[in-house]
């Protein structure tokens, strides 16, 4: 899959008449696929090209004090775009400059300069440019002057209600996993990069990857059965969400207790893996919730924990080895 950062990028790609779509697909959801999986199908049967466009920051970002949590970003849902078979991603920049558009111009700009479009296909009630003008009837007049046709697909229902980003953010913060699953059209996942930690889990024999995460929205503190998967890599383990109390408990504390140390961190442990994972960029899916954050009575009380944790989870995936 291409991707093509911004207007003139796309115009210089040689994309052949694409069937194309638009929109912040945060998630990427079941709704979501329903388009580009829609988009992918009519530009097969047609020998065009697919291709999404999406944002670089969600435009509430701009617009609103109030900025929601992603529950995917842009890294991430770019690798869930390549899986759905796209052949091309433009990424733009929600700036002023996008912000104060009008929607009949943005059309013209996107859809028949930019990209050539033969056919556009809108997510159901998708509104864009500027204060959310454009709709499927404009994109319609613009594309019978500039030889692109246009469509909106309708909704998908979970639960008896519209599936949308804002339902599966707020499953996720509550742990309602299945509930976000069941909208997501498979597990939850978070995607960060391997930093480089204090190395506490390799000393209680469970090594950690540190994740420093692509500002997504988390669970609740936990600790969490997952499956994780890197380029070359893909393993079951468990990942922790938390704060560590034990390691800036009383019975541990060495002194060098940090305001880092009281932030909440994600750690992976991958399960029957050894490698150097540094730098990597890790999807981990969450498959159940093991337990709580707790404290534990010093860290040979943590390792034995943690060990309980491991035994726990395999016992699980001994019993469901298709999952």
């Amino acid at each position: 899959m291409k991707i093509l950062d911004g207007f003139s990028a796309a115009r210089g790609a040689g994309l052949v008449r694409p069937v194309v779509t638009l929109g912040v697909f945060d998630g990427v959801h079941v709704g979501h696929r329903f388009v580009l999986d829609h988009v992918v199908s009519l530009a097969r049967e047609r020998l065009v090209h697919s291709v999404v466009v999406t944002f670089a920051r969600h435009p509430r970002a701009l617009l609103s004090a109030s900025t929601p949590k992603l529950i995917t970003s842009l890294p991430h849902r770019l690798r869930l775009f390549r899986s759905l078979g796209l052949d091309a991603a433009v990424v733009l920049p929600f700036d002023e400059e996008v912000r104060n558009m009008e929607a009949c111009d943005f059309s013209v700009r996107l859809f028949a300069d930019a990209l050539s479009a033969s056919h556009v296909v809108l997510g159901y009630n998708n509104r864009f440019g500027r204060g959310g003008t454009g709709d499927l009837a404009l994109l319609k007049e613009v594309g019978l002057a500039h030889g692109f046709s246009a469509r909106e697909l309708s909704d998908v229902c979970v639960g008896g209600q519209p599936v949308s980003s804002s339902r599966i953010r707020e499953a996720v913060l509550e742990g309602r996993m299945e509930d976000a699953s069941l909208m997501l059209g498979r597990p939850f996942a978070i995607l960060g990069t391997v930093v480089h930690g204090d190395a506490r889990g390799r000393t209680l024999g469970f090594p950690t990857a540190n994740l420093d995460l692509h500002h997504e929205v988390r669970p609740p503190r936990g600790v969490w059965g997952c499956r994780v998967r890197a380029e070359g890599v893909e393993s079951f383990g468990l990942v922790n969400i938390g704060v560590r109390p034990t390691l800036g408990s009383p019975e541990v504390q060495s002194g060098e207790w940090s305001e880092r140390d009281r932030a909440e961190h994600v750690e992976v442990h991958l399960l029957d893996f050894s490698g150097d994972l540094y730098g990597r960029d890790l999807e981990v899916e969450f498959i159940k919730k093991l337990r709580d954050e707790m404290r534990c009575d010093g860290l040979e009380a943590l390792r034995q924990r943690i060990a309980a944790d491991v035994l726990a989870f395999r016992n699980d995936l001994a019993r469901a080895p298709t999952r």
